[in-house]
């Protein structure tokens, strides 16, 4: 209180009414894998997430979450089928949308990966053969032997002859992802465009032949346009029924973003090359061979013989021809999950006090969970992880995988078992993950009653926006089948035993679809072996944090302490009236505060808490009596 010089009257307040508030019960992490440059649902507007990585985005709803992301992709075959299972689905997106439609705010960050089969970001290996090629010829001469280093990577189209004879019409089917593979001579290259020919043999081509083409991956794995659905057969020397005729102008539209090289001659028969190369040579009068490593090509030299002096560009692609996920499902399920570990160790955002999330997840991937749990550590283990099971195993084999190193044994993580047939935003149904299921049920739980109930059962485990429960069956990375599977009672108990601690979905006549086991992967039996007391000690050790702030640099004396032990009790006996504890006590005097203490300006309070148990095996013996029996 200031000191009066002169009369009058000095008033202050001493603020002793502290108490602690809560915080939101459900507010999910998100580590999510996309692809890169997708666009919104209109097709047209970039989808500004997918052109990041690393960021902390703060999601409130699923239209903000189409803005950012786009609508979640999922892989299918060229014919349509559904490649469930697959590493590079969203599945990600899909989580984040299934708790949107419940919670209303959830925190994303992506990870530095494209999922799509190219991600065309390095340079390519560039190779001059001749170091210094030569020139002959005097005028309309040729520079020879440039070959430019670029990674081949192929994928087919069909041509079906459709009519015979001299006027031979072709059908092509598939797409095309970029520059055609092998070509002829008679190729020609715009800015926009390749045309090529093809030989028809030493027969004229006739009704129902087919053949394949093979073509090399271009900017952004894909290409602009797609393929001039037509060609028209013309054979040799005007005859067109011979043999040895060609397909004239089967088109392929290329994105192409041009770049240069500069070739500078030293004298009449020798140049030098400068600048870098990219990709494959588009522009100019060119003739192109291509083999599994190099792009050769020719450049005319015009009317006249080249001086020494003579300079002139050469356009070219933009970008890397490569392959960064792997050849196969198995090594593109390896790159992805590597990239997510990466993410979740490095962020350094998700760690600061700006962003206060309980739950975390990566869904589709359980390789990443001993990352999720280390940052749950990194974050006073106040967030609890929700975990996946593989995604083609039946209950007995992910009961068997349940007892290997892949899965995480922590207090601080629970699994689920099995997926989920779900539909997506644009209709179709998609496999989704389990954590996702789980995570949406948790936030069902969390608005029916407090993050200390079980998020299972009758009364808040029902599983909502899943038509099908089970496995996907097949080879992944492929067209794959989902195994419907409800679980059994003796599939249940093989999963649900102790040291195996995996979280059943199952359906049940006359109930639906409900979650039913709340297991954390706890190796000691604790109360913390469970969800509710789990995710409970962390709510309680946040709000305790947090709420104990206001008394850092206090006086260490009676007065701090018993405010301090005040708003502690108030707190606590909140959680005890809305049950989640049996009872607690709190100690907060000259028996925990001794001098010593007092002299390292420490002020202790010791808590003891009977967590609240969940009834989960419900036993009814029933007695027969007698008829005279009271």
């Amino acid at each position: 209180m200031p000191t009066l010089v002169a009369p009058g009257v000095s008033v202050s307040i001493t603020d002793e009414s502290f108490y602690i508030p809560v915080s939101a019960p459900t507010v999910p992490l998100f580590f999510v894998a996309t692809e890169a440059g997708k666009t919104q649902p209109n097709g047209i507007t970039p989808a500004a997430g997918t052109n990041e990585h690393s960021v902390v985005r703060t999601v409130t709803s699923i239209g903000q979450s189409t803005q950012l992301f786009g609508i979640p992709k999922f892989r299918e075959t060229s014919g349509g089928l559904a490649q469930h299972g697959d590493a590079r689905n969203e599945y990600g997106l899909f989580a984040l949308n299934q708790f949107l439609g419940i919670g209303n705010r959830a925190f994303v960050v992506r990870a530095n990966v494209d999922l799509r089969d190219l991600s065309l970001t390095e340079d390519v290996p560039v190779k001059i053969a001749p170091t210094t090629p030569t020139y002959s010829g005097v005028g309309n001469g040729v520079l020879s032997g440039v070959t430019v280093g670029a990674k081949t990577i192929v994928e087919t189209i069909t041509v079906t002859c459709v009519t015979g004879g001299a006027t031979a019409l072709f059908a092509v089917e598939g797409s095309a992802s970029g520059l055609i593979g092998t070509v002829s001579a008679g190729s020609s290259f715009s800015s926009t465009r390749v045309n090529f020919n093809l030989s028809s043999g030493s027969t004229a081509f006739t009704i129902g032949d087919k053949f394949t083409l093979s073509f090399v991956y271009r900017e952004n794995g894909f290409v602009a346009g797609s393929l001039n659905h037509s060609g028209r057969y013309n054979g040799t020397a005007g005859t067109p029924t011979t043999g040895n005729g060609l397909l004239n102008n089967l088109g392929i539209d290329a994105l192409v973003v041009p770049e240069t090289w500069t070739l500078e001659f030293t004298d009449a028969n020798n140049f030098t090359v400068t600048g870098s190369v990219s990709g494959p040579f588009t522009g100019g009068q060119v003739n192109v061979a291509y083999d599994n490593n190099y792009i050769t090509f020719i450049i005319n030299s015009g009317s006249v013989a080249f001086s020494a002096g003579d300079t002139f560009e050469v356009t070219i692609a933009t970008k890397t021809i490569s392959d960064p996920l792997g050849a196969n499902d198995a090594a593109k399920r390896v790159a992805i999950a590597t990239a997510l570990q990466a993410e979740i160790n490095s962020n350094q955002e998700v760690r600061s006090e700006l962003y206060e999330y309980n739950l975390i997840l990566a869904p589709g991937y359980p390789e990443a969970v001993d990352e999720l749990l280390a940052l749950s550590t990194s974050v006073n283990d106040e967030a609890f992880v929700i975990a996946d099971t593989p995604n083609d195993k039946t209950p007995e084999q992910v009961a068997q995988w349940s007892l290997t190193s892949d899965r995480k044994s922590s207090s601080s993580v629970a699994y689920y078992y099995p997926w989920g047939l779900a539909s997506n935003l644009d209709g179709k149904d998609v496999v989704c993950a389990p954590s996702g299921i789980a995570l949406r049920t948790y936030a069902y739980s969390d608005n029916q009653a407090y993050v200390w109930f079980a998020p299972a059962g009758v009364q808040r485990g029902l599983i909502t926006g899943v038509s099908q429960l089970g496995y996907v069956s097949g080879t992944l990375g492929s067209a794959t089948t989902f195994v419907e599977t409800n679980l059994n009672s003796g599939q249940r108990d093989n999963l649900y035993e102790s040291f195996k601690n995996i979280n059943p979905l199952c359906f049940f006549p006359g109930r639906g679809m409900l979650v039913w086991g709340q297991k954390t992967s706890a190796t000691a039996a604790s109360a913390l072996d469970r969800v509710n007391v789990s995710r409970l000690m962390m709510y309680i050790k946040r709000n305790l944090r947090k709420g104990a702030q206001p008394f850092v640099f206090e006086p260490n004396d009676p007065i701090t302490r018993d405010n301090l032990k005040s708003a502690v009790d108030g707190f606590l006996n909140d959680i005890l009236i809305k049950r989640g504890l049996y009872d607690f006590v709190s100690v907060c005097d000259e028996t925990n505060n001794t001098p010593t203490r007092i002299d390292r300006n420490e002020l202790w309070i010791e808590i003891g808490v009977r967590p609240v148990k969940a009834a989960e095996f419900i036993y009814i013996p029933i007695t027969i009596l007698a008829t005279g029996a009271e």
